[in-house]
């Protein structure tokens, strides 16, 4: 037991630096020793946790397969997050298979079990997640619609991060539409609230998409809006170069 739960805090390590191949070979190794231990509980977390590596490696048809395998495990074991998560985990699958209905259909029916169980924060991210894949699909008007109520989520759980996100969405969409007053304004809230969560790169990369706006919007926004930008990157930190210097590189040479 002590040696799943290993590879599964190991799998989620490797999820959070982004090796996905890693990852999903300890979840693998996890699995295994649940499934030969009969622990359904843990055999669906790990099960799970799989498939999600699965769609970061965009193995759609084998993360279809292990989050079908979870939801199963966690219905029987009245599991309604686990349930929900595997939902969504279908959701992402199918989508990225270009099933776009049947994206939707999980997508709403996780929306439907994180509501009874109040994951609000679950919510909100799979409306984003719809909002997407709506205006990938070049349906500006619905995502529009789901973004704004991700918004005022967002705004209840007040998450600046994801007022942010928002935000920056929908002045994507205004831009697309070519409602420049309105995408200015929604990249000049969003550079706000990076700004609050102290995400200082992604400010300055909305606020300058703002600046960009100023002669193609009424005078009067212009004016208005101008005040806030110079405030934002008057507060926003000077950017360091990364870059190391000589002296600060390692001396790899042999010792001598």
């Amino acid at each position: 037991m002590e040696a799943a739960k290993l590879f599964n805090t190991a799998g989620n390590i490797y999820m959070a630096v982004t090796e996905f191949q890693e990852a999903a070979q300890s979840f693998e190794r996890s699995l295994k020793i649940y499934q030969g231990l009969k622990d359904e509980s843990g055999s669906a977390d790990a099960m799970y946790n799989l498939g999600v590596a699965q769609i970061n490696l965009e193995q759609w048809d084998a993360a279809i397969k292990a989050c079908e395998a979870s939801m199963k495990i966690f219905e029987k074991t009245d599991n309604k997050a686990g349930t929900a998560d595997a939902m969504y985990g279908l959701a992402l699958a199918r989508l990225g298979l270009g099933n776009f209905d049947d994206a939707m259909n999980y997508f709403k029916k996780a929306q439907r079990v994180y509501k009874a169980v109040g994951n609000d924060q679950a919510v909100a991210v799979t409306l984003m997640d719809i909002g997407t894949a709506q205006a990938d699909k070049e349906d500006l008007e619905a995502a529009s619609t789901t973004f704004t109520k991700a918004l005022k989520l967002y705004k209840d759980l007040d998450d600046k991060t994801g007022i942010g996100t928002a935000h920056s969405l929908l002045g994507d969409i205004a831009e697309l539409k070519n409602n420049q007053k309105k995408s200015a304004e929604h990249f000049v809230n969003a550079a706000q609230c990076y700004m609050e969560a102290e995400i200082f790169d992604i400010a300055r990369e909305v606020v300058d998409r703002a600046e960009a706006k100023m002669w193609d919007v009424p005078k009067a926004t212009r004016r208005r809006l101008r005040r806030i930008i110079d405030d934002i990157k008057d507060a926003l930190p000077e950017e360091t170069d990364e870059t190391p210097n000589d002296d600060d590189l390692l001396d790899v040479s042999s010792p001598e």
